[in-house]
């Protein structure tokens, strides 16, 4: 699914009326039409119901006016706040449901000090609210929260769903949101070329690798694993038993003897090669030992578990300049890297790397709470500046490509802030790309679907106490069509 920013939104809004011939005022009509139903379904049960319609200044102001005329025409009682009203507290405390057309999605500086006064009135009442197209003070196209807005429990967007809507921090804003037709045709979308995409589950199953009848482990690839270290063996058995979890034909922990040991207790397919070691962590040894074998693989993870240290980050530096297979960077990998960034731009072939919003600050020299204003931003700036895919790991994880094009996943929950998880990512991506898929295709199946083991995992053990090992039991479930 893909998703528009306010100036692509207008340029359709554009089409539609001057090439197309469509009435704008049929536009605002059927745009509070669906407002209006969703009113009515929330207003269903309710005697006497009152609607307090807050109205701003442009189109989607507009809109709220033609909802109070159609839900009055429906025997509603209605009032309109203008956005340049003093709000009545007994008005809001007598209503059963506020509706939020103040902004719309043009909003490009904070708002002023009234429409603020008001979005805090709205959210102080605990009334039920429904936003029109956007929720009121949220950046259409960053999902930034520009001063303050409204917090809905239902947004009504129109035509094609808002890029805002889905970034964080805008996103804890929105509530449950619909995406409503108004008679602007679907096809118009093609015309602006929006570079921002959704995975639907429809699209998820769609982009899985195929699965040919008359194969072997051979045609479903093979992952070389460098993961592990003393104090965290476990990291490479996590990122192992996922990529076989994912579809991988053959996995082959090159690791130390530490991870090894939890590997041959733990994940007895994996098949694994253990590397020399100096104080429990790869070494320039490590490297040595293996360097002859490593364009065997489809695709190399390094990164989860393998400690930091001198020699890691030199361990690290000399793989990443001899590879010429696919790599998954992660974790300490990306630590490595941090102050030899340019190592990324001379990668003999193609790279995902994963950090989470600490990491990327160390990577970016930005500050984590820039990250979190941004996530988008910043992730699309390091794909392009740095040739690498760059999986960004938020609420709404953030998959960016170097040319521009990039992903908002949506699926998945909290009980994925836990250790381990990531190790598990990591793993379900290097699957995908064992299989043949390219390493931005396989970021986004395995940020999809690792998001959806994470929900169908609390379906049995709640948002508490999912481990990370309870999601490598639910990947073959959930990718199961």
């Amino acid at each position: 699914m893909k998703t528009v920013t306010s100036a692509q939104m207008r340029e359709i809004e554009r089409i539609a009326i001057e090439e197309l011939g469509t009435p704008s005022v049929a536009l605002m009509e059927n745009a509070a039409i669906q407002v209006t139903k969703h009113c009515l379904r929330y207003l269903e049960n309710t005697d006497n119901a009152k609607v307090l319609i807050f109205c701003g200044p442009g189109n989607n102001g507009g809109d709220g006016l033609v909802v109070s005329r159609q839900l009055q025409c429906k025997g509603i009682e209605t009032k309109v706040i203008n956005f340049k009203d003093t709000i009545v507290q007994s008005d809001i405390e007598d209503c059963n449901l506020v509706v939020d057309t103040l902004l719309g999605t043009g909003i490009s500086r904070d708002v002023d000090t009234n429409v603020k006064k008001l979005i805090e009135a709205i959210n102080n009442s605990k009334k039920y609210v429904i936003s029109v197209d956007i929720p009121s003070g949220v950046h259409s196209d960053t999902g930034r929260i520009m001063g303050c807005a409204v917090k809905a429990d239902e947004t009504i967007t129109f035509g094609f769903a808002k890029t805002g809507l889905y970034l964080y921090p805008g996103a804890e804003h929105t509530g449950k949101i619909h995406i409503e037709d108004i008679s602007i045709p679907k096809i118009l979308i093609n015309r602006v070329n929006p570079k921002t995409e959704i995975l639907t589950e429809t699209e998820a199953f769609d982009l899985l690798p195929v699965r040919r009848e008359r194969t072997n482990k051979g045609s479903f690839g093979k992952v070389f694993v460098f993961a592990g270290s003393k104090e965290m063996p476990g990291a490479a058995a996590l990122a192992c038993s996922a990529a076989y979890m994912t579809g991988a034909g053959l996995v082959c922990a090159c690791v130390v003897s530490d991870a090894a040991s939890v590997i041959h207790h733990w994940q007895r397919e994996v098949v694994t090669r253990i590397l020399p070691d100096k104080n429990g962590m790869y070494c320039k040894a490590s490297f040595d030992y293996i360097k002859e074998e490593i364009d065997k693989a489809s695709v190399i993870v390094i990164g989860p578990g393998i400690g930091r240290s001198a020699d890691v980050s030199e361990f690290v530096l000399e793989l990443l300049e001899t590879a010429k297979t696919p790599m998954v960077l992660d974790a300490d990998a990306l630590f490595a890297i941090s102050e030899n960034i340019g190592v990324l731009k001379t990668l003999k072939a193609p790279c995902v790397i994963t950090p989470h919003p600490g990491e990327m600050s160390r990577l970016t020299g930005l500050q984590v709470n820039e990250i979190l204003e941004d996530t988008a931003g910043t992730a699309l700036n390091f794909a392009s500046e740095n040739n690498v895919v760059t999986l960004l790991k938020d609420a709404h994880t953030i998959i960016a490509n170097p040319d521009g094009r990039h992903n908002i996943n949506i699926t998945g929950n909290n009980s994925l802030s836990k250790a381990g998880t990531g190790d598990v990512l990591t793993g379900m991506i290097a699957g995908f790309i064992a299989q043949g898929k390219d390493v931005y295709n396989a970021s986004l199946l395995g940020a999809y679907f690792h998001g959806k083991a994470a929900e169908e995992t609390c379906l049995a053990k709640s948002n508490y106490g999912v481990m990370a090992s309870d999601l490598i039991n639910q990947i073959p479930i959930v990718m199961k069509k």
